[in-house]
Order: structure tokens, then C-alpha cells, then sequence
């Protein structure tokens, strides 16, 4: 393989490293994308989920002094 020959194929394998680094970078671009997108979900769902617990916690509450009022009224429980 004379000198010619040998620049030749490392041109090619050059080109060949450039296209692959370039779609590895595309790729890494979208998975950035997405997880920064599902980052942005899970917040959300976790401010969800805090407001939800909010939620039923109030609801506990209003039950248990649903109870306590009831029992009261029926004689079970002292005033």
C-alpha cells in the first residue's frame, strides 16, 4: 500500500469518526431534551402529589370532627 493509498483510507476512517461523533452528539442533544422534560414532569407531579396529600390530610380532619360531633350528639362521647 503505497502512501496515496494510505491517506486515502484515512480520510475514510476520518469521515467515518466525524459522521459517528456527530450522531453521538445529536443523540446526547435529545436525551438532554428528554430528561430535562421529565425532570420538568416529575416537578410537577411532585407538587401534585403535595397538594393531593394536602388534600386528604384536610379531609381526615373533617371526618374526625364529623365523628367526634356525631358521637357527641348521640350521648357516646362527653362534651
Amino acid at each position: 500500500m503505497n502512501i496515496d493509498e494510505r491517506l486515502e483510507k484515512l480520510a475514510e476512517r476520518t469521515d467515518a469518526l466525524t459522521h459517528s461523533v456527530e450522531l453521538l452528539a445529536s443523540m446526547q442533544i435529545e436525551t438532554e431534551k428528554r430528561m430535562a422534560d421529565l425532570i420538568e414532569r416529575s416537578t410537577k407531579l411532585q407538587g401534585n402529589m403535595a397538594t393531593l396529600a394536602d388534600g386528604m390530610a384536610q379531609l381526615t380532619r373533617i371526618v374526625l370532627d364529623h365523628d367526634d360531633r356525631l358521637d357527641r350528639l348521640e350521648g357516646n362521647q362527653p362534651q
